[in-house]
């Protein structure tokens, strides 16, 4: 059998954006404006090339994850599920004397993630095959890419991708292997980028403002990070079916953080989590505590 999630290393996995919201920003100034509320920089975005951030509040609380796909005359937009509705409103509101049109397309359209270093390349393939737009977006550090097609030619882009889509588990192995968090299950509107464990794969550190910066820039200077996602190797034995659960302090017993994501890796050989972790703990010893038993936990380097 195919081990579609090795395959991302050498090749290229897809997976299904569900429920992604889409908008859509033509005029001239649509780079420029965007420029200003997302942590990703695009002020030299070509047609054809893409990136990925986020948006924050003022208080530097992210709001969503943000795709970005260029176009010819306009950038593609896609928002974690829920929150399409939420950033359609903000954003709009933003919008006060730039040339800029914010708006929904005429039809619908749904995302798919590509991972691996043949993605950006299948992406372009499966595009021209449905009528869609896609760019490179490296969002797991394996090579990647981003697709958005009209929602009446999905069928021809997943044909086109026949045996190499990762369904909902295998995408949390895919992930928790590369210490990516997810929207929605591992971080949420509660957190900022040193939070998420985003602050250096979603926050360009060279562009102007944006909406929430001094919040983050002030956390990256003082330091003051007390706690985060991170993603940790358990010693449990392959049918522990570990879920849910919480991290336990071996030093002081106390309750570590809440494990968010888990899945079993035969890359890593071990039972992988993300959890929302105290990183004053990280170096008491760890302990996974659940209705799987307790076992050792330790923090796990991407693999």
């Amino acid at each position: 059998m195919l081990d579609l999630v090795a395959l991302a290393r050498s090749a290229a996995v897809a997976v299904p954006g569900a429920d992604r919201d889409t908008l859509i920003v033509k005029g001239p100034d649509r780079l420029s404006w965007l420029e200003g509320l997302v942590t990703c920089e695009l002020k030299n975005l070509a047609p054809g090339a893409g990136t990925w951030g986020l948006v924050l509040n003022r208080q530097g609380k992210i709001q969503s994850v943000v795709w970005v796909v260029a176009g010819v005359d306009r950038l593609w937009l896609s928002f974690a599920p829920g929150t399409g509705a939420a950033m359609e409103a903000e954003l709009g509101r933003m919008l006060i004397m730039e040339d800029a049109e914010l708006e929904r397309p005429g039809s619908p359209h749904v995302w798919f993630s590509l991972h691996g270093p043949e993605a950006a390349a299948r992406a372009a393939s499966w595009a021209a095959q449905a009528g869609g737009a896609s760019a490179a977006i490296d969002f797991a550090g394996l090579g990647g890419a981003a697709l958005v097609v009209p929602h009446e030619r999905e069928g021809v882009a997943r044909a086109a991708g026949e045996g190499l889509w990762l369904d909902a588990e295998r995408w949390t192995v895919l992930r928790l292997e590369r210490g990516l968090p997810e929207f929605g299950v591992d971080f949420d509107g509660a957190d900022r980028p040193h939070e998420a464990a985003l602050d250096r794969r979603a926050v360009s550190w060279s562009k102007g403002c944006y909406l929430g910066q001094e919040v983050v820039c002030m956390q990256d200077m003082r330091g003051k990070v007390k706690r985060s996602v991170r993603a940790l190797k358990v010693d449990a034995p392959r049918d522990a079916a570990l879920a849910g659960g919480s991290i336990v302090s071996v030093d002081t017993g106390k309750d570590a953080g809440a494990v968010t994501s888990a899945a079993y890796s035969v890359r890593a050989g071990s039972w992988l989590v993300m959890a929302k972790l105290q990183l004053d703990a990280i170096d008491t010893g760890l302990r996974y505590e659940g209705a799987a038993g307790s076992h050792p936990a330790r923090p796990s380097e991407p693999l």
